[in-house]
């Protein structure tokens, strides 16, 4: 499987996922990629260009809604078979509220936030470890089931 994040953020969050849920002797593989940002559609392009000389079996994209986010790049998406994981707005909205936390709506104010609560920015991948833990995590699965990182999780271990 294949999970491009949008940018740097995404990028750390996946590989910190990854850590902790895809499994070294299950036989599932998990690539995280790096679209390095520009918006929905060059997530989802990146995406593609990376399947295309790769057969994974599955491809997913996780990024931002608040740039080029429309019914147009959702079509390109789903007419290519990936699937689309958008934080609304932002990642840096979706993980306060995983911990626990208020999310601004607007991204200026989400990133801002963020780094308040948090005290560095969301790119950073020493955060995630102390910030999401194992059982954060585990708990968030059971109370959101049907929420953007408990599908993110489902996907990285077959299990949706």
């Amino acid at each position: 499987m294949l999970i491009v994040g949008e940018g740097d953020a995404e990028e750390a969050f996946l590989k910190h996922l990854k850590a902790l849920f895809v499994g070294r002797t299950g036989g599932i593989e998990v690539k995280v990629g790096n679209a390095r940002g520009k918006g929905a559609r060059n997530v989802i392009n990146h995406a593609r260009k990376q399947w295309a000389s790769i057969a994974y079996d599955q491809v997913a994209v996780l990024f931002d809604t608040d740039t080029d986010w429309s019914p147009e790049v959702e079509k390109l998406a789903r007419d290519a078979g990936i699937v689309v994981l958008a934080c609304t707005p932002c990642l840096e909205t979706e993980l306060p509220i995983l911990a626990g936390k208020p999310g601004p709506e607007r991204t200026p104010e989400a990133k801002r936030s963020f780094h308040k609560a948090f005290n560095t920015d969301a790119h950073r991948p020493a955060l995630y470890p102390d910030a999401f833990p194992l059982a954060l995590l585990k708990e968030h699965m059971a109370a959101r089931p049907g929420g953007l990182v408990s599908r993110l999780i489902r996907l990285m271990t077959h299990t949706a």
